[in-house]
């Protein structure tokens, strides 16, 4: 029996996943871009061509452009809170060198904890007869009577960031303390910074994406205050049926997100090879 020498042919099978991924990727996107030039609804997909007719609604529709400038605002705000927060708690768990271990897998739990889990959390923190948070700012003297913070229309959305914030910053702190600290305490902050730059990148990807604190949270409200790109999407597509004019936004985010992508990594290369 003829032996199959795996070490010839395994650099063809490391690469079998992530072709199968790049596959899986490709094929949705065709499905999505073939929607979004039809008139196309839940009930009857690729119902009607209409070529460019949704994309021209969308860039018409103030809603729309609402919830893009929400999504942008919400991601780059807790990206750049959660990128600081976990890099001073690196640096000061990275010190401690008795507690530290432990310290440091308490700080992961708001990471493994899932999301639908986390929106109803903070639901109960933020709900004004029973939550936590009016409790203390009633005991405090902060406020003289309970704030509906999720029914408000100026606290809805700090209160959705303050969420993903306390989730999501145990990532960007698991990230910067990947890195090489030794390097950190005995060179300079700059040679850290590449590090950091990637931690942001990731997040803001993540973040640029958020759905289920807004619909644990809010569902959109107050109004559309806290209504971001993907959950207006939701709703055209999966409440309204829409799923061709969903489609067609599904695309345009895609592009604005691999825009914004991209301007980071060449902008993260331009400062990398300054030096050099």
């Amino acid at each position: 029996m003829r032996r199959v020498n795996l070490d010839k042919h395994s650099p063809v099978l490391m690469i079998v996943p992530m072709l199968v991924v790049i596959a899986i990727f490709l094929t949705f996107l065709v499905y999505v871009l073939g929607l979004s030039v039809t008139n196309s609804t839940l009930a009857k997909p690729f119902n009607e061509f209409v070529g460019f007719a949704n994309y021209t609604k969308a860039f018409k529709d103030h809603l729309f452009g609402k919830s893009v400038l929400l999504m942008l605002l919400f991601a780059f705000v807790v990206t750049t809170i959660e990128t600081l927060l976990g890099f001073l708690f690196a640096i000061a768990l990275h010190s401690e060198v008795r507690a530290g271990r432990y310290l440091r897998t308490l700080a992961l739990l708001p990471l493994f904890t899932p999301p639908v889990a986390v929106g109803m959390i903070w639901k109960l923190v933020y709900d004004p007869g029973s939550g936590f948070l009016n409790h203390y700012l009633l005991n405090w003297g902060i406020i003289s009577k309970p704030i509906g913070f999720m029914g408000n229309p100026l606290w809805a959305m700090p209160g959705v960031m303050a969420a993903d914030i306390w989730q999501w910053t145990p990532f960007c702190f698991l990230l910067c303390l990947a890195s090489g600290w030794q390097v950190f305490r005995r060179l300079t902050l700059p040679l850290v910074l590449p590090s950091v730059i990637i931690t942001f990148l990731f997040r803001l990807l993540i973040a640029l994406k958020v759905f289920d604190l807004v619909f644990m949270l809010t569902y959109g409200g107050p109004g559309t205050s806290t209504q971001v790109a993907s959950f207006y999407i939701y709703k055209i597509a999966f409440t309204t049926f829409k799923t061709g004019y969903g489609a067609a936004m599904t695309v345009l985010i895609f592009l604005l997100i691999s825009v914004i992508a991209t301007v980071l990594t060449i902008g993260r290369q331009i400062y990398m090879n300054r030096g050099k």
